[in-house]
């Protein structure tokens, strides 16, 4: 959905979508498994854009330690503000102040809400991605997921450039 300037100038818009999976391409890794609902409004202040709403949604992302597919569920409340990118748009450089962090930017005659709601499922995943809290990873040497088993890699072999501190670390 366009989310045109001129058409805010006239009133506001009320919006509820839903934008089933693959419709947004949120990159490598984040799979959209169940439609995105998003439901609020956008109305213009001034030359600013103003979106606020909610969003729910179900993604698939692999473990940072496993590699297994996990679950993740996307439920958020967003209220966000664009500029029209002509405000800072000039060829010397410009200093961004604290409270223009908290702005977008949109170019030409609007926004595409699609781009704004993908921006806030990215924002809604953790940092590091975890299938559990004791997820055991994989083992460094043979590659093997060890949630589904031991490998039988030896456990004792090192770096060798480490010994030295191994020899401090064992008691006489």
């Amino acid at each position: 959905m366009f989310l045109d300037v001129h058409e805010l100038e006239l009133h506001s818009i009320e919006f509820e979508e839903t934008l089933p999976p693959g419709r947004i391409d949120f990159g490598r890794g984040v799979v959209q498994v169940e439609p995105l609902a998003v439901q609020g409004s956008a109305e213009l202040l001034a030359a600013e854009i103003h979106l606020h709403g909610r969003l729910h949604t179900a993604l698939e992302v692999c473990c940072d330690r496993c590699l297994e597919p996990t679950r993740r569920s996307a439920n958020a409340d967003f209220d966000l503000f664009y500029r029209p990118m002509q405000t800072i748009a000039v060829s010397t450089e410009v200093e961004i102040t604290d409270e223009d962090l908290d702005i977008g930017f949109y170019q030409g005659n609007g926004l595409l809400l699609e781009d704004a709601v993908k921006e806030q499922v990215l924002l809604t995943l953790p940092m590091k991605n975890v299938c559990r809290p004791d997820c055991a990873g994989l083992c460094p040497q043979c590659g093997r997921n060890r949630n589904l088993g031991d490998c039988t890699c030896d456990k004792a072999a090192a770096d060798p450039r480490w010994a030295a501190l191994g020899d401090i670390a064992r008691p006489r």
